[in-house]
């Protein structure tokens, strides 16, 4: 994984957390646990992209990387940021994948 779509995912996650906890009082029990969990969903970001983008290395189907996509947006904080940068990545990495618009279309549209 690149640094660029590391950063973005650490990001886009941190971002989410603070957003979700902003109700919470300001105490530093809360910005703990505001830590723990951005740390475990980053980690499980990259632990699943890993194993895709060696899958797309390994050249996997269309089918299969897709399939991998629509679970990693289904995953708490992921946005149209994170898979826009993803799927950026898949096609750097190789160049035979082809996504067609309609294919993909769906991994973007994410409730605001």
């Amino acid at each position: 994984m690149t640094k660029i779509l590391s950063n973005i995912i650490s990001k886009e996650l941190k971002i989410f957390y603070f957003k979700s906890f902003r109700r919470r009082s300001k105490s530093l029990e809360t910005l703990d646990l505001i830590k723990e969990c951005y740390r475990d969903q980053i980690n499980f970001f990259n632990d699943h992209i890993d194993d895709l983008l060696n899958s797309c290395k390994k050249n996997e189907s269309k089918i299969f990387i897709i399939d991998s996509l629509k679970k990693i947006k289904n995953f708490e904080g992921c946005n149209k940021k994170i898979m826009k940068f993803l799927v950026a990545e898949l096609k750097k990495l190789d160049d035979s994948i082809d996504f067609e618009s309609e294919e993909i279309q769906f991994l973007f549209e994410f409730e605001d």
